[in-house]
């Protein structure tokens, strides 16, 4: 018979267990079955949600990058535009905006953000569009394709060539042009989440590559991250506007504000040589181009900025940033254009602090053409 220690009385053999710990030991089994229940519940309608929103069924040469749209037009109206006009927003099979419908035609290919990626400006009037076809006017026939993805910085252009580019037959550009500079003075240097955007060595990691580009669930996590990162750098669309009657402010940079730029800016050259190297690897020409924020200025040696933003902050790190691109140039013999530097922009020619309007867009076309008609039309 079995010896009870707590009371030290032998127990009469079947003898049930205290009333109380039997009902604790019923509701924790009906607790663990409705848990199991509505686990196997959510997983039933999560499979035809991952199966109609994923890409689970895409072949295994399909494109995965997160928001390369390959085939996605979009038409719609735009704050950009007078009131009854219509845009078209399209990428091609490959996730281009323009270019040529065959990949091998393609001369240049433009990586960049949404200042490349210009989704509220029409196919006819991006700033590549406008760059070729005043190229075209020079006697240069350049076919230029544009790769730009909202939010993209040197990370999401590294992660490219792993899933985007490599999958896109026949794509052998002369020329890569990056814009960039505003996106990745936003990126933690101390986060290590952009190593899984960059190496995909092990059998693991291509796993969980595979799965990542494959499912809505971790495509949504992903956006929703991106969004608050954007937001909390003011680099939503549309977040500080900009006009001709804009207010101003005195500002001052934070004390702190040149460790986190010397953080920001090794981590950034990191990435830099990285993507050199890739561009280089797939056989075509890097040239680097600096990028201008509109809501931070130096006048007079002091800090202003539109009022209510953190713009000089935040155009100090774009700065930063840029000043780091050049002396990369300088030091490795890559070709640099400072169009931040250079470059006259006016308020009209911005829908916000980082994004052009259409008039914007048509400036950068005009300055970028200068040089690169001998780059990519030698003279004889």
């Amino acid at each position: 018979m079995p010896f009870d220690r707590a009371t030290g009385c032998v127990s009469p053999l079947g003898a049930k267990p205290p009333q109380g710990a039997s009902r604790a030991l019923s509701l924790l089994v009906r607790v663990l079955k409705i848990i199991a229940v509505n686990l196997l519940l959510l997983i039933l309608l999560l499979i035809p949600v991952e199966l109609w929103f994923g890409h689970w069924l895409d072949g295994p040469g399909a494109i995965s990058m997160l928001d390369a749209n390959p085939g996605r037009v979009e038409t719609r109206s735009s704050p950009l535009y007078p009131p009854g006009i219509t845009i078209t927003s399209s990428h091609n099979q490959y996730g281009f905006r323009g270019g040529p419908g065959d990949p091998a035609k393609i001369d240049a290919l433009v990586l960049g953000g949404s200042t490349t990626a210009e989704r509220f400006v029409d196919d006819k009037d991006i700033w590549t569009e406008q760059l070729e076809a005043r190229l075209r006017e020079s006697g240069c026939p350049v076919e230029i394709a544009n790769a730009g993805v909202d939010g993209h910085t040197t990370v999401g252009h590294i992660a490219s060539f792993h899933g985007w580019f490599d999958r896109v037959p026949g794509l052998k550009p002369k020329f890569m042009l990056v814009y960039l500079g505003i996106n990745d003075a936003a990126v933690d240097p101390k986060a290590g989440w952009y190593e899984d955007s960059v190496r995909y060595k092990s059998r693991w990691r291509q796993i969980e590559h595979y799965v990542a580009s494959r499912s809505a669930l971790h495509r949504l996590h992903v956006t929703l991250r991106g969004w608050w990162q954007a937001r909390k750098n003011q680099l939503i669309h549309d977040e500080v506007r900009i006009t001709p009657s804009t207010s101003w402010e005195p500002a001052s940079l934070p004390s702190d504000l040149d460790a986190e730029l010397a953080a920001k800016t090794a981590s950034y050259r990191d990435r830099l040589s990285r993507l050199t190297k890739l561009i280089r690897d797939f056989g075509a020409r890097p040239i680097y181009i600096t990028q201008k924020r509109m809501d931070g200025r130096l006048v007079h040696g002091e800090w202003q900025q539109i009022a209510g933003s953190n713009g000089a902050r935040n155009t100090a790190a774009v700065d930063a940033i840029n000043r780091t691109t050049l002396a990369f140039c300088h030091e490795t013999g890559e070709i640099c254009i400072d169009l931040a530097g250079k470059i006259d922009f006016v308020a009209n020619e911005f829908a916000d602090a980082i994004h052009t309007n259409p008039a914007g867009s048509a400036h950068i076309a005009r300055f970028l053409a200068e040089p690169l008609l001998p780059l990519s039309c030698p003279p004889a």
